[in-house]
């Protein structure tokens, strides 16, 4: 398998329509590292989901190949769809079958033996909070109930993998929180978990590393450590510090370092903006005043979605 679970090598999916020829994926060269909480952020439109339906053999690529846990997408799809839990944006149901019947069905065409059937699809239920409606028919449910249901079926075959495709949608705040807490205890476990969203404020801070896809291209991905770094080069560096007196004469002293850009204070806490890294210059100035704290301020997943979004990349 290497140092990766999913691995993508010039990607390149064509459509045609009445328009004419449309890039759905444009050379993406994507890598997911093992036991992480992966997010794949873009607007609609931006090939999220066509790079899902490849990863799962439910496309084939125009040209390129990927590979997931090591497993070439076309020609070993089947063992693919063995290993991977998939929730797309868009599943259906037999609403007039209880939420254990729809388990059921669908545990069998995956090839899952009845009696571990019957030990795992209470135990997913419970998991995703739905287990004293086992029995209740899908139609007397929820948008947010059913999608909980559809997270249960991605779980059912306690796969090496999920990929997510919008897994949040019209799920409730109690919904979400369960869905993060259950992502990140899925991680902890030593397996990955890909997500698919422009819903960052909800699901991107899980996250340790991304990759951003703008009109079918890979525009940036890593760490949100490495993708902060390329965000702070372009935009400056923030730092907050926690002052304990003298914050007006430190207000001057940093206003002297070269590279900073501007300086605010509001009683004890002072902010500073530099072009540049300053980190050792602030570092210096700790000994000298009396500052109880002092930390960068990296980019939340919004700011670095809108970077990486508006960055000039076509």
């Amino acid at each position: 398998m290497g140092e990766y679970v999913i691995e993508t090598q010039d990607l390149v999916k064509v459509y045609k329509d009445r328009s004419g020829v449309v890039k759905a994926l444009d050379g993406v060269s994507l890598k997911v590292p093992k036991a992480v909480l992966f997010g794949l952020f873009g607007p609609n439109g931006s090939g999220k989901t066509t790079l899902i339906s490849i990863l799962v053999g439910l496309q084939l690529p125009t040209s390129g190949s990927a590979q997931v846990l090591g497993f070439d997408c076309v020609r070993e799809s089947i063992e693919v769809r063995k290993r991977v839990g998939l929730l797309p944006e868009n599943y259906g149901f037999y609403e007039s079958m209880t939420a254990y019947e729809n388990l059921e069905y669908l545990g069998k065409l995956d090839g899952i033996p009845v009696q571990e059937l019957k030990r795992r699809i209470p135990e997913v239920l419970e998991l995703v909070g739905l287990k004293e409606w086992i029995n209740s028919k899908v139609k007397s449910f929820s948008r947010g109930m059913t999608q909980r249901l559809a997270l249960a079926q991605a779980l059912l075959k306690d796969p090496e993998i999920l990929l997510l495709d919008e897994p949040t949608l019209g799920l409730d705040p109690q919904g979400s929180t369960m869905f993060r807490k259950l992502m990140e205890e899925f991680v902890k476990s030593g397996k990955s978990v890909l997500i698919s969203t422009h819903l960052l404020h909800e699901l991107g801070y899980i996250c340790t590393q991304a990759a951003f896809l703008r009109k079918g291209k890979l525009v940036a991905q890593g760490s949100i450590e490495e993708l902060a770094k390329v965000y702070s080069k372009e935009k400056g560096y923030s730092y907050e510090l926690l002052v304990a007196e003298d914050v007006e004469l430190l207000v001057k002293e940093l206003m002297k370092l070269e590279g900073v850009i501007h300086v605010s204070f509001e009683n004890d806490k002072v902010r500073v903006r530099a072009s540049e890294d300053i980190s050792d210059e602030l570092a210096s100035l700790v000994g000298k005043f009396r500052v109880k704290a002092m930390v960068p301020i990296s980019p939340t997943w919004d700011e670095l979605y809108q970077f990486y979004q508006g960055g000039g990349w076509e």
